[in-house]
């Protein structure tokens, strides 16, 4: 009954969504804002070549981390069997 009567409270205390109200854009907005991406994309930068090298050690660590919880896992139902 507490969570009823504190819910309607909370749902009577809280006032309507001022952000729903305001949703409403001009189009002169829209254009602005298309117009500030028509043009080409830049190219994604390369990746330097210590980049790689950490990608490929946190792909590994995980691969490793991975294995080991199966095996853990594993090994722990064998052991209850």
């Amino acid at each position: 009954m507490r969570g009823l009567i504190a819910g309607l409270i909370v749902a009577a205390a809280a006032g309507p969504a001022a952000a729903c109200l305001n949703d409403v854009e001009l189009p002169s907005h829209e254009r602005e804002f298309r117009s500030q991406y028509r043009g080409d994309a830049p190219a994604p930068p390369s990746p330097s070549p210590g980049q790689a090298v950490v990608h490929t050690a946190l792909y590994s660590s995980g691969a490793v981390l991975l294995v080991g919880a199966v095996g853990l896992a594993v090994t722990r139902r064998r052991a209850e069997v």
